[in-house]
């Protein structure tokens, strides 16, 4: 009985230090709008993990309170549809910024919505945001400059799909 006992003050001794040093949580700084311009979607068909789609990307901008560019012809969004109808979005392009620097951009996203909203967004009927789950990691790669800092950064996104491109708002995690 006392090594249970021993056992019980010993586990809610470690429960409650941990539980007494969580951090506060991170913050967020705003970065910039991707603003990405898709061709018509190249469907390759049901694979095991879904239907497999490749979106091409064929330009648009960025823009932010301290970046401006042009993102570059070139890149793509491997993506899969899941059976449950959750769209999983692998995402790889670059683009450039206005003082001559070339950014490269992965992008693991996840996009939830309900059957119904959809087919709206595969139609490019106009949603709203609120009425899907539209989120990703982005991972930037930038060389040696002004623009280094975002190798060693964590960024968060919100996607909204619009009727003739995708707005990707960009996060950083402070």
């Amino acid at each position: 009985m006392k090594y249970l006992t021993l056992l019980f003050l010993m586990a809610s001794t470690l429960t409650s230090a941990l539980g007494q040093n969580i951090p506060d949580a991170p913050e967020l700084e705003y970065i910039c709008e991707l603003r990405v311009k898709l061709d018509p979607p190249i469907t390759v068909g049901k694979t095991p993990r879904g239907l497999r789609r490749i979106i091409p990307i064929i330009g648009g901008t960025v823009e932010g309170p301290n970046i401006k560019g042009t993102i570059i012809s070139g890149g793509a969004d491997w993506q899969f549809i899941r059976e449950d109808g959750v769209a999983e979005l692998e995402a790889h392009y670059q683009f450039t910024t206005d003082d001559g620097v070339t950014i490269y951009i992965k992008n693991d996203a996840m996009r939830v919505a309900s059957p119904e909203v959809a087919a709206k967004i595969a139609k490019g009927i106009p949603v709203e945001p609120s009425e899907y789950y539209f989120k990703g990691r982005p991972k930037m790669e930038a060389p040696e400059g002004k623009y280094h800092w975002m190798n060693n950064t964590m960024f968060i996104c919100q996607g909204v799909k619009n009727p003739l491109d995708v707005s990707i708002f960009v996060w950083r995690v402070k």
